[in-house]
């Protein structure tokens, strides 16, 4: 099982302007396709529940944890391959026996401190898009952004950059090295 996470953020840093923007409304169209590549390249999503909630999705399988939840179960019970799974009461045999293929994870950003905390992530698409909010969600609540490519070179990942289009949208990906 290979843990891909992705998110894009203002030239500032942050993820959203507030807890229930819509990244869509601002994102370039590459960085929407890059997505879009991404979520067919992996069988499972991972995301918190308001990120689940902004973007519902009843064809994809998706795993989205909430603290609110007290059993692994069915988000809606007429869609298949959609749970509620509360890291805080489940164990993480519990979610591999739910997720068979590859995981990508989406948000927010007590989701990517988990598996960041966790040491799972192999790969990280990063999209920083050329606007600037002042304020907002951040994508860690423990990684400052500026200190991203440090904190991720200091622990054995690679570094790639690459210009998405002529406004400035700029991809780092980190693959973590073997």
């Amino acid at each position: 099982m290979k843990y891909t996470l992705a998110f894009a953020c203002s030239q500032d840093g942050f993820i959203a302007k507030h807890s229930k923007d819509n990244p869509f409304e601002w994102t370039s169209k590459e960085d929407q396709n890059h997505l879009q590549t991404l979520i067919s390249e992996n069988e499972w999503q991972v995301m918190g529940r308001t990120t689940h909630e902004l973007n519902p999705n009843h064809n994809r399988k998706r795993i989205v944890f909430s603290r609110q939840s007290k059993e692994i179960e069915l988000i809606k019970k007429d869609i298949p391959d959609q749970f509620y799974f509360n890291p805080d009461l489940h164990q993480w045999s519990d979610f591999e026996k739910i997720c068979s293929g590859n995981v990508l994870i989406l948000g927010g950003t007590s989701v990517h401190d988990f598996f960041i905390y966790a040491e799972l992530v192999d790969t990280i698409h990063i999209t920083i898009e050329p606007h600037t909010f002042n304020g907002g969600v951040r994508a860690f609540s423990y990684i400052n952004f500026k200190d991203y490519k440090p904190y991720f070179l200091s622990r054995n990942y690679s570094y790639e950059e690459k210009t998405l289009n002529d406004n400035g949208s700029i991809l780092i990906s980190f693959n973590k090295n073997s």
